[in-house]
């Protein structure tokens, strides 16, 4: 017949309930970032708005034209960001795939049917 051994029960393993372990200590100068389907916390504070749209236009493929809004409020490229605020990059509504080509022309589909 085996052995069989019993455990002491346990419950030392795993973080705290509610809590975040991997962050450590609060990274200082944190801003959000959001622009369309991205949204990122970056050390950005301290630099304007015109600088973290540079750092960041490749990397979230920011739309040159799209607006800056930070805390709800458009601002302007000059503004400097704080630790905690919320930048968002906004395009306005309507843009998405209006292309002009010409004084007549409502929309890119129908350049072609206009041309002929």
């Amino acid at each position: 017949m085996a052995t069989e051994r019993i455990r002491k029960e346990s419950l030392a393993g795993g973080p705290e309930p509610f809590s975040d372990s991997f962050s450590g200590q609060p990274k200082a100068g944190r801003v959000e970032v959001i622009y369309g389907v991205y949204a990122h916390s970056l050390p950005l504070g301290g630099l304007t708005v015109r600088q973290a749209r540079a750092e960041l236009q490749e990397r979230m493929n920011i739309d040159p034209a799209a607006l800056a809004v930070v805390d709800g409020a458009e601002v302007p490229a000059e503004h400097v960001l704080k630790e905690g605020q919320v930048l968002n990059f906004v395009r306005p509504a309507g843009e998405k795939g209006l292309i002009r080509r010409g004084k007549g022309s409502r929309f890119g589909c129908c350049a072609a049917r206009e041309a002929s």
